[in-house]
């Protein structure tokens, strides 16, 4: 999934990229990888930081404008706009510019897919958790009713959970 994840991002950033003015077409692949990076880098704090409310809210995002206002988003565009700077060499403006469109971009994109279930979301969170999602309650490696079950009963996932879905 993470590939997947990461053919987005290549995608979308090398459409950005070739509709920019600013940024040289030959600093595509450089600007993808620090696109990549700063998401995988980003989401992966969040989750094995144990912000999972934050997650969650991004992962229920109605669009694209709503993203931007989710410190998980805020902290991986940021994080984007320093390493254009530092990494490939772009101006402040430009970069900040750049981060701010491509990661809401690439997110909902990605929200898309989970939403129509061509992506799990078990599956992103339990990738970037080192593989052992919070979701798995019980320790066997693998998601099934019995965790579902005990997440709810115990609570705290089923409280934030229940914050996805409502209205």
């Amino acid at each position: 999934m993470i590939d997947q994840i990461q053919q987005i991002v290549q995608q979308l950033t090398e459409k950005a990229v070739s509709g920019n003015e600013n940024i040289s077409n030959n600093l595509a692949g450089n600007v993808a990888k620090e696109t990549g990076s700063s998401l995988m880098e980003g989401l992966k704090s969040a989750v094995s930081g144990g912000n999972m409310s934050d997650v969650m809210n991004m992962f229920s995002g109605a669009d694209v404008n709503s993203l931007t206002s989710n410190p998980v988003v805020k902290n991986i565009i940021d994080s984007l706009s320093s390493k254009l700077g530092t990494n490939v060499g772009l101006d402040a403006n430009t970069s900040s510019n750049f981060a701010g469109s491509v990661i809401p971009q690439v997110l909902s994109t990605v929200l898309d897919k989970v939403k129509s279930g061509d992506f799990n979301i078990s599956e992103i969170l339990s990738s970037f958790s080192g593989g052992s999602s919070m979701l798995d309650q019980n320790g066997d490696g693998k998601l099934g009713i019995d965790d579902a079950i005990s997440a709810v009963t115990k609570g705290g996932l089923g409280d934030m959970l229940g914050g996805l879905f409502k209205k």
